[in-house]
Parts: structure tokens; sequence; C-alpha cells
């Protein structure tokens, strides 16, 4: 039986080749494809992991540098505010011994209680310099 069907498609024997090396071809092509796929997928979760790694790094820096920033302001808030409790009522005390102080003269020399104030000023800026 088997012989017979050979003696018959003996004259397409050239034809099947063809279209089963056809075949095998774009099998041999799908399969390529498809490793190819996968190797450039794996390729590409790479590099996202890589890149993932990288932004991470960067976001670690930047907030190590804002927590070291945030504490120089709040030491620098805190510094002004030590001062301002300590300066404030002495400036206006100060102030308010200028309004309430004379004219000057006509030759506009500054008498006493003007020169004690303003030495009173300097002195309680200077007394607020951290150092």
């Amino acid at each position: 039986m088997s012989a017979a069907i050979l003696a018959r498609i003996a004259p397409y024997k050239l034809v099947f080749m063809v279209g089963a090396g056809a075949a095998a071809g774009a099998l041999a092509f799908c399969v390529g494809w498809v490793v190819n796929g996968w190797r450039l997928n794996g390729e590409i979760s790479r590099i996202t992991a890589a890149h993932a790694e990288q932004k991470a790094s960067q976001v670690a820096g930047a907030l190590t540098t804002l927590q070291a920033d945030a504490e120089v302001i709040h030491k620098a808030a805190s510094e002004y505010a030590s001062i301002e409790t300590t300066l404030a009522p002495k400036i206006a005390a100060l102030t308010k011994e200028l309004r309430n102080a004379k004219p000057l003269p006509v030759d506009c020399r500054p008498d006493a209680v003007r020169v004690r104030n303003l030495d009173s000023a300097i002195d309680a800026a200077n007394q607020a310099i951290p150092r």
C-alpha cells in the first residue's frame, strides 16, 4: 500500500520537498523571532533595572542633602529666634526713647541722650552676634 502511494506521489516529490523545506524555514524563522524577542526583553529588563538603581541612588543622595539642609535651616532659625527674643525688647525700648527724644538742635549735633541710645543699640547688636 505504501508503495502505491509513493508511486503516485513520485512526480510531486520535488514539490513536497520544496514545501517541506519552506515550512521548516518558516518554523526556524518563527523560533528565531521568538528567541530574539526573549533576548531583547531580557536586555530591556536589565537596562530598566540599572536605570531604576541609578535613580534610587540619585534620590537617596538628594534626600541626604535635603535633610542636611533642613538641619542647617532649623539651626539658623533657632539662632534667629534666640537673637530676636533677646534683641527685640532692647530695640523696642531704644526706638521708643528715640521717638520721645527732643528734636535735634539747629546745628544738628546729637545730644548725650541720643549718643547713649545709639551706643546701646550698637552694644545690643554686637551682643546678638553669635561667636
